[in-house]
């Protein structure tokens, strides 16, 4: 990363990374059985987790392409849309896009403004899909009908809760309704899971903006105490605000439906305050008793208008604004009539007085209901004593009390501390150098004794290098294990890979996954992601038949491919196997002799099995024509450079017509490494242990002459010897011991043995191997260097290399 992350954007980022791993092979599990309700459940789980995490950041083409993806999930969930292969590319194609804005953020520490467009194209594509299969089945109806009765159910809440408001509250917001001022209404309902999406539904609903009023009420019955669950969310969130509804969208924008807003009329908040009403009322009656003074005076239409106007004023303050048109069309009336009749009919119909007695009653319902609010926690609370005092009794007799205090640190389950790669690799180089400091101690001990002829300080420190040895290796030991990781970590992005290149090519593929909790160290784990990539790619182009071929041999038309993984002594064995074509190995001779790459004599002496192996030669493709797959001759070439590299092996088996099986070996660490040291032309050399089979001395009678080489027969075998001296270009000839003997180190290099002749043997010690580095990084005969415990620097060989 280039740019300084938060904590949080940091670990949202490595999760995030996780559970897009985990969604791919969800969807493509999925896609095998569309039928598995339990897996779209934790699918759609995942994705929702993720969504709700990125809310918490300013990512909105994430956000808006996981929402879209969430909602088309949701509509597989709910059996409105069917699950295929074409849902499944879209899918996937989907977190594709979540990578890349992953990676832009590592990278500039934003998402590229760019991916804007691409952004909106795939929301579109994700949009269409969900909603051309919900109208192909029939279900965009039954969506709308299901929007529909949450709306009225909404509606009926709402009204329910406007009957427990103040009427002094439920005045002011009918005047502020009345002069024009919008008001709006909010439900939010969150998701009973929200908690572990990293959601907040108690300080979202505190931020809302303009609020005037709020409650807060549970969204069903509360269970029993003794099975409440704290971290299931049961609540709903009310209020009247005066907010914008763009700005309240915007409050809302991470928990999309889970909120609902709507206007709130003047209609919905009228207020029945009595005593207010009562006292207009009072000002139409005596309107009303003037005008029954006026019945048959002539000028009776300049104070009918006048008392009409009074009355319609004073009905409008209470909010009766239903009845103004009746007034006016009775006032029209009396005047046309020049009497007082029609006006006096409405007041007694519309603006009687309430009485003392109605007035009390209306007040004592009011706050009866006020009251019943306040008392609702204190209900709850006086509800779950006796629950509580009902318990008792079982605990006594034996039964485990209920603990609803229950912490996270109190479970019994695993926990996993997340510690970042640098901080480990610090401790495996503190390691390295106690590796270092106790390799010395022996040597100062034979200085001790034979130097200063201290032999009991000599045996004092021997005893001291034996303890300091055991905490070493132990310390030695933790470390590893914590820089020990699964292949699955490197496995869980063959299914995709598997699916896509076999779609490509029209070829059926079943891939299975054996020993995937088999562990090795990360740098390992990590750096056989590329080396396996190739080989899949090359067993699906080159190995795999399409169904037509397979039926025509007999097979099934689904082939079988079968990476396992396996440990062996202290080595991680990785196995890839087909059951496709196999190599045959008349055609690889045919096409290694056609490029060039072995002669004519060469291929006479060679056996079936050596010809197989010349797939490993650069240079070497059996494909016809060069593709995005395979024929530029780089594949296996690039696997066996690699796996060398980490001090491994490969090794290949095939039958024509039956399949190929590929075998990687690896070291389960490459932080230590074992080394035997010997002494050649006067200097001490390492050689690793891995490629030691044996030492043995050969009398110097036992070595033949063959051709411009020499040899020797060991087990029946005969073993070519080379001179270290010679392969270095020294000029110190080879020496041999009192007995003319020649020490020798038997080697295995790329399946054959080979013997090495060196001066003498010296011992086998641990040492970390650092790599060489500026003008030395070019020695490519040597893997390394390291440092004994005299401070003396020992140059390890690299056999695969000098013994090209």
């Amino acid at each position: 990363m280039t740019t300084a992350f938060s904590p949080l954007l940091l670990q949202f980022m490595q999760e995030s990374r996780d559970g897009l791993q985990e969604i791919a092979s969800r969807l493509l599990a999925l896609e095998r059985q569309p039928a598995d309700p339990e897996l779209m459940e934790s699918l759609f789980r995942v994705v929702h987790t993720l969504k709700g995490n990125c809310g918490l950041f300013e990512f909105p083409e994430m956000f808006r392409v996981l929402h879209a993806a969430e909602d088309l999930m949701s509509a597989v969930r709910d059996g409105q849309v069917a699950y295929d292969r074409e849902m499944a590319d879209l899918l996937l194609e989907a977190m594709d896009f979540v990578v890349r804005q992953f990676d832009d953020i590592e990278l500039a520490g934003q998402p590229d403004p760019a991916q804007a467009a691409p952004c909106a194209e795939l929301v579109a594509r994700l949009r269409q899909r969900c909603g051309m299969q919900l109208a192909q089945g029939g279900g965009q109806d039954a969506h709308q009908a299901s929007q529909r009765a949450a709306e009225e159910a909404a509606r009926s809440r709402m009204a329910e809760a406007l009957g427990r408001v103040p009427a002094s509250l439920r005045m002011a917001w009918a005047d502020a309704a009345r002069n024009g001022e919008t008001l709006l209404w909010v439900e939010y309902t969150p998701e009973p899971e929200c908690f572990f999406k990293g959601e907040d539904p108690l300080r979202l609903a505190a931020q809302m903006p303009g609020v005037l009023w709020r409650r807060v009420l549970p969204g069903s019955a509360w269970p029993a105490l003794a099975e409440l669950d704290a971290y299931r969310a049961n609540l709903v969130f009310q209020a009247v605000t005066t907010a914008d509804r763009s700005l309240l969208d915007d409050h809302f924008r991470y928990v999309p439906g889970q909120f609902w807003i709507t206007a709130l009329p003047a209609a919905a908040i009228e207020v029945k305050d009595q005593t207010r009403a009562n006292d207009a009322l009072m000002i139409v009656q005596t309107q009303n008793d003037a005008l029954w003074a006026l019945e048959g005076a002539p000028w009776v239409p300049g104070h009918l208008k006048a008392a009409v106007t009074t009355i319609a004023n004073c009905m409008r303050a209470i909010g009766r604004l239903d009845v103004l048109p009746a007034l006016e069309a009775c006032a029209e009336e009396a005047l046309a009539l020049s009497g007082v009749a029609p006006v006096v009919a409405w007041i007694e119909q519309h603006a009687q007085v309430q009485s003392v007695a109605e007035m009390s009653a209306d007040a004592d319902v009011q706050e009866e209901m006020i009251a019943a609010e306040i008392a609702a926690p204190a209900a709850v609370a006086a509800a779950a004593a006796p629950a509580t005092a009902a318990m008792a009794p079982a605990t006594a007799e034996g039964e485990a009390p209920v603990n609803f205090g229950r912490r996270a640190e109190d479970s019994n389950g695993a926990r996993v501390l997340k510690v970042e790669q640098e901080k480990v690799d610090r401790l495996m180089n503190l390691i390295g150098e106690m590796v270092v400091a106790r390799n010395g101690l022996p040597y100062l001990a034979s200085r001790a004794e034979n130097q200063y002829g201290e032999r009991e300080l000599g045996r004092d420190i021997r005893a001291q290098h034996a303890v300091i040895n055991r905490i070493v290796e132990e310390m030695q030991d933790a470390i590893m294990q914590v820089r020990m990781m699964p292949v699955s970590f490197v496995f869980q992005r063959f299914p995709r890979l598997v699916r896509d290149i076999a779609r490509k090519l029209g070829k059926e593929v079943q891939l299975l996954l054996e020993g995937e909790t088999t562990e090795a160290d990360k740098n390992v784990i990590e750096a056989l992601a590329d080396p396996l990539v190739h080989l899949v790619r090359n067993a699906l182009d080159h190995g795999m038949e399409t169904p037509e071929e397979r039926r025509a041999a007999g097979k099934p038309a689904t082939g079988k491919l079968v990476m396992s993984a396996r440990q062996e002594a202290d080595c991680v064995v990785i196995e890839i196997a087909d059951d496709g074509r196999g190599i045959d190995p008349a055609v690889i001779r045919r096409k290694a002799y056609a490029r060039g790459l072995v002669d004519e004599a060469a291929l006479e002496r060679m056996s079936d099995r050596e010809a197989v192996n010349l797939v490993f030669l650069p240079g070497f493709s059996t494909a016809e024509a060069v593709t995005d797959l395979s024929g530029r001759g780089v594949g296996m070439d690039a696997v066996r450079t690699a796996i060398e590299r980490l001090h491994g092996s490969v090794q290949l088996e095939s039958k024509a017509g039956q399949g190929t099986r590929l075998q990687l070996s690896l070291p389960l660490s490459m932080a230590v490494t074992n080394v035997m040291i010997v002494q050649s032309g006067g200097v001490q050399y390492g050689l690793p242990m891995e490629a030691v089979v044996e030492t043995v001395r050969v009398p110097a009678a036992d070595v033949h002459r063959i051709k411009q080489h020499n040899a020797a027969v060991l087990r029946g075998r005969i073993v070519p010897l080379l001179e270290l001296n010679s392969l270095l270009g020294l000029d110190t000839p080879q020496r041999c011991n009192e007995h003319d003997e020649w020490a020798t180190l038997i080697l295995r290099v790329h399946g054959q043995y080979l013997g090495l002749v060196i001066d003498d043997f010296r011992e086998v010690v641990e040492v970390i191997l650092k790599p060489l580095s500026g003008v030395l990084a070019g020695l490519t005969a040597y893997a390394g260097s390291a440092l004994l415990g005299d401070g003396s620097v020992l140059m390890v060989i690299n056999p695969k290399e000098l013994l090209k």
